[in-house]
């Protein structure tokens, strides 16, 4: 990698921990001008969310996952450099 690859690297982190901060905060002041309706409805929705992943038994032991960076790394072999 480049010197300039590096520093171009090292500017996007710098911004993405920056925005991480700015989002974290606005997050943080949204959920505090929350009414207590809303946080309910917020919270109940969060906890719908494990209905909505599959109950396939199968996925408890196989995910895709390994498949999934087989066929990633098939891909980035036919690519060319």
């Amino acid at each position: 990698m480049s010197m300039a690859d590096d520093n171009v690297q090292k500017r996007l982190v710098r911004q993405w921990r920056e925005t991480g901060r700015v989002l974290r905060e606005i997050r943080l002041a949204e959920l505090a001008a929350m009414r207590d309706e809303e946080s309910r409805y917020a919270a109940l929705d969060m906890l719908n969310l494990a209905s909505a992943l599959s109950d396939d038994p199968r996925r408890e032991r196989h995910s895709g996952l390994v498949e999934m960076q087989r066929l990633f790394s098939t891909l980035r072999e036919r690519i060319p450099a």
